[in-house]
């Protein structure tokens, strides 16, 4: 039960919701989702971006002859060590 209680709060953290929403209408127009080369969801990806990992992802749109963005990677920039 602490486990849902913890997915409902993460929810909830700013950006999350409108990215999830962003992903589900490129998935919609059959854009293809990856997180680090791996197929996936919008859940996932949120999950990863802006919920689970202390690093950044970087965003990389891949497009067909016509302009289209077929395929969207994220893919993670690992954090800078600090000197």
């Amino acid at each position: 039960m602490d486990r849902i209680k913890h997915r409902k709060s993460k929810a909830k953290k700013p950006g999350a919701a409108s990215l999830r929403r962003e992903l589900q209408d490129y998935e919609r127009q059959g854009t293809h989702l990856y997180l680090n080369n791996r197929p996936s969801s919008p859940d996932e990806i949120v999950n990863a971006c802006l919920l689970a990992e202390p690093s950044g992802y970087m965003r990389d749109f891949i497009g067909d002859d016509a302009e289209h963005i077929t395929e969207i990677h994220f893919i993670r920039i690992p954090e800078q060590k600090k000197i």
